[in-house]
């Protein structure tokens, strides 16, 4: 059984990008109009919860 193939119409296509950067400044500017902050999250910093809980750093080796 094919999938069915979706054509883009004039009410379904997707925004230029141009115009995808205007709307997401606008929108932006009115998070921060209304005393909305944007945190800064540094590299290598993950939003998504670890999935086992122990941590992948192996153990520190024994000195003798």
């Amino acid at each position: 059984m094919s999938k069915p193939t979706r054509a883009f119409t004039q009410a379904n296509r997707p925004a230029p990008p141009i115009e995808q950067q205007r709307l997401i400044a606008e929108q932006t500017a009115a998070f921060l109009a209304k005393g909305g902050a944007i945190q800064q999250i540094p590299n290598g910093v993950s939003g998504q919860p670890r999935l086992g809980g122990v941590s992948a750093v192996a153990p520190a080796a024994k000195s003798t």
